[in-house]
């Protein structure tokens, strides 16, 4: 969908949004390969992993100008263990510009956490020896052929990108110059149509999104796995993901058992109900996920 240009302007194959948290699913294919390989152990504390500490940065968001940060002492990674920070249960925060910690016992609970991806970022970068941006592009942009798709605004994508909206239908600029794990992915409904492709082809990484999943709204039949969201309406499981950055919003929803499945990319604030609309028409059933309140 695109919003902000001529009333029907088509959207060409290879237009470029700003996925937002889309981008999580991203990284969860990376680390779980790295389980898979024996690289990262998800009971075992972050600190096993960054047994100097971390480096938090208080603004991700905020630009270069912006590197206000806090230490992160190795006492502290060691309550977490690391596959919370996959399945939000770590206890921090989605944001914060303070100090960064726990906000409850590691694993208790299911809170929504952002800077949960960011500190898997940290980790992923200490076990390969590489920045998160060529890690991406080798385990998943090149094999899969996500020829569009930058963890990052780059130039060689820049004139595919389109410009957000916001309600009001103001024209929106929120570019993500850094690479952030939860938030930054640049891509089309295309590509990642490739990435849902690729997540149903491999039961081995399926089986480890399920294991220890964290209830989310029992009412509404969802849980959280380790990188997607997981509801069990009829017909499920289903994993799904939303995104919600500034001027832009976007949705992926895949049946394990029918292998159906939509990409909502949308640069528009108001984009989000479509995804309610394509859900029927691809995998129809009675979804409580457009009634979690966390969705905004």
């Amino acid at each position: 969908m695109a919003s902000g240009c001529s009333p029907a302007a088509p959207v060409g194959a290879d237009a470029v949004f700003q996925a937002a948290s889309l981008t999580k699913p991203v990284i969860a294919f990376v680390a779980l390969q790295l389980v898979r390989e024996g690289r990262l152990d998800v009971r075992a504390p972050v600190s096993r992993y960054l047994p100097d500490g971390y480096t938090h940065r208080q603004n991700p968001f905020g630009g270069p100008q912006d590197r206000r940060v806090d230490a992160v002492p190795a006492s502290t990674l060691a309550r977490i263990p690391l596959g919370t920070l996959l399945n939000h249960s770590s206890g921090l925060p989605n944001w914060t510009r303070g100090p960064l910690a726990p906000e409850f016992e590691p694993g208790s609970r299911w809170q929504y956490s952002g800077e949960g991806y960011v500190l898997l970022q940290a980790v992923i970068s200490a076990v390969t020896g590489q920045d998160i941006e060529s890690v991406v592009a080798q385990r998943v942009f090149e094999p899969l052929g996500m020829r569009h798709s930058r963890l990052r605004l780059t130039d060689d994508i820049r004139a595919q990108v389109l410009d957000g909206t916001s309600r009001l239908g103001g024209r929106v600029r929120f570019d993500m110059r850094e690479p952030n794990a939860a938030a930054s992915l640049y891509t089309t409904a295309a590509d990642y149509a490739r990435l849902l492709a690729a997540w149903l082809a491999d039961p081995t990484l399926l089986a480890l999104v399920m294991e220890q999943a964290v209830s989310t709204d029992v009412a509404l039949g969802l849980a959280w796995g380790k990188g997607w969201g997981i509801e069990t309406a009829a017909g499920g499981p289903y994993l799904w993901q939303w995104g919600n950055n500034p001027g832009f919003r976007a949705f992926a929803m895949v049946s394990v058992a029918s292998r159906n499945g939509f990409v909502l990319l949308t640069n528009s604030e108001r984009g989000m109900p479509l995804a309610a609309s394509l859900a029927h028409a691809t995998v129809p059933a009675e979804h409580g996920v457009f009634r979690f309140s966390a969705l905004g």
